[in-house]
């Protein structure tokens, strides 16, 4: 209130000088002189120095007013301007959060690049993969892993959920996959690694994986797998120029502590093809919203497979052929295809 106490007393004490001066030459107007007798006589007799000796009060009070007005409009003035610095510090801090959450987003993208595997040359195969992630992180999984010289393990799986959550939660199972010590036989290996991640799972998570042993013999080749609530592998015959699913029952990991697997054996020849795949390929839709599922993908592979493309070029393929199903319809998950074709 100091700019109010200060416009109100300004205001009186300017409006004061006009009744004694207006008295004063009044006095000398009407009696040619001056004393306290006629000035207290003309200011008596005179209505309009009445006006003007009221004039204080109302000055006083148009200043008050008037430094009210001041007051408000300064209290305005420093809440737009403190509500200003605040905004800009938000921004600033809203700036400074995104662009650590960036930096965190690209160093967890890179720690989950490098922890996909290395293809490396096998004698008895080629192999050949891609992963697309909805978001910069994801939470498919993959391993690939040379148990001896006759024997190729493939780990494939897929965390509930995508973004950061599901690649934390994708660090943990590749750890636990990691240590599993049951590497020659796919149903002890499953029910291990799903006994393992309910001791450390959040009660909400879970996920979906097929463990393979690819056993290359002399004069065969056998594919020994067990599913745990996964899509079922695609095997392409070159003999018979067909894609079939391999089904087997499998139930979710993450989700009870005791569970038991089936095993299934396939016999490859050369040049036949498995196909390993998440559900994002899988459940994907086109603009009908007619989901692709496993026909429209046996198709895919077969004809990937039969249009003389090697197992690199059929997996380029088949993500191009993917892409145009579901043009203008937003993938809403993770995306993993491993391929896998046996040599002569």
């Amino acid at each position: 209130m100091k700019t109010v106490n200060k416009f109100t007393i300004s205001g009186v004490l300017f409006g004061l000088l006009f009744p004694i001066l207006s008295t004063l030459f009044e006095s000398l107007n009407k009696f040619g002189t001056i004393s306290f007798s006629l000035l207290l006589q003309v200011q008596t007799n005179t209505a309009l120095l009445w006006v003007i000796n009221t004039a204080p009060l109302f000055l006083g009070l148009f200043a008050r007013l008037a430094g009210i007005k001041q007051e408000r409009a300064e209290k305005i003035n420093r809440e737009l301007k403190f509500e200003i610095i605040s905004r800009n510090a938000i921004e600033t801090n809203l700036r400074e959060m995104i662009s650590i959450y960036k930096e965190d987003l690209e160093a967890a993208k890179i720690i989950q690049e490098f922890s996909l595997p290395k293809i490396s040359k096998f004698l008895q195969c080629k192999i050949a993969y891609k992963y697309i992630p909805l978001n910069p992180v994801g939470g498919d999984f993959l391993s690939l892993q040379k148990i001896n010289e006759n024997t190729l393990s493939i780990l494939v799986g897929d965390v509930v959920g995508h973004g950061i959550s599901a690649a934390l939660i994708t660090s943990l199972v590749n750890v636990l996959a990691n240590n599993n010590k049951h590497v020659n036989s796919p149903s002890k290996y499953l029910e291990s690694l799903n006994f393992e991640a309910n001791k450390y799972l959040p009660d909400d998570s879970y996920f979906t994986a097929i463990y393979g042993l690819f056993e290359f013999q002399k004069d065969s080749v056998k594919l020994l797998f067990s599913r745990g609530g996964h899509p079922y592998p695609f095997i392409y015959s070159s003999k018979e120029n067909i894609t079939t699913l391999a089904e087997i029952p499998g139930s979710p990991l993450g989700l009870m502590d005791e569970l038991s697997f089936l095993e299934l054996t396939i016999s490859l020849q050369p040049k036949d093809r498995v196909y390993f795949i998440t559900d994002g390929i899988l459940e994907a839709r086109n603009i009908n919203n007619k989901i692709l599922g496993p026909k429209g993908l046996c198709d895919l592979f077969t004809k990937a497979s039969t249009q003389n493309h090697s197992i690199e070029e059929s997996i380029q393929y088949i993500i191009k052929e993917f892409n145009a199903y579901c043009f203008g319809v937003p993938v809403n998950d993770d995306c993993l295809i491993l391929g896998i074709e046996i040599l002569e």
